[in-house]
């Protein structure tokens, strides 16, 4: 009974170190909350995978059982929370593609030079941080962002 709990145990460690590796990217470093429910996804998986994967083998597979929920448990957890994780991403660039606005420089060659304006409530901050009053048009950026 000792040696299944450890081994349950060995795996559901084994199980969060996966689920922390797949985090590792600096997409998620950005963002630890996100990183934290894909971990969690992955240790709530792990043990539930165990519990059940011990509970329904027969008594000489039941640690190969514990084993093999652990970790498909935790694989299916972290897949749930990385799911989540894209959610929310997606959720984040919309609310950014609508609190900014574009607006397209003319320059002396004919060319266009789009400058990316973010709102702050009734006012519009450039790309260098300066502040405008009301959205800005070409003749009031093309002297800082036009040539």
């Amino acid at each position: 009974m000792k040696s299944i709990s450890t081994a349950v145990a060995v795996v559901t460690i084994a199980a969060l170190a996966v689920g922390l590796t797949g985090c590792a990217s600096p997409a998620y470093q950005a963002r630890q909350a996100e990183a934290n429910n894909t971990v969690l996804g992955a240790a709530l998986g792990g043990v539930l995978g165990g519990v059940l994967g011990h509970n329904v083998g027969d008594g000489q597979n039941r640690a190969l059982g514990a084993v093999l929920g652990t970790a498909l448990g935790g694989w299916a957890g972290n897949q749930y929370g990385q799911g989540q994780d894209a959610v929310r991403n997606r959720i984040a660039a919309l609310e950014q593609a609508q609190s900014t606005v574009t607006v397209m420089v003319h320059n002396t060659n004919g060319s266009y030079t789009p400058i990316v304006l973010r709102r702050y409530g009734n006012e519009f901050i450039g790309p260098r941080g300066e502040y405008y009053t009301a959205l800005p048009g070409d003749a009031q950026l093309r002297p800082i962002y036009g040539f």
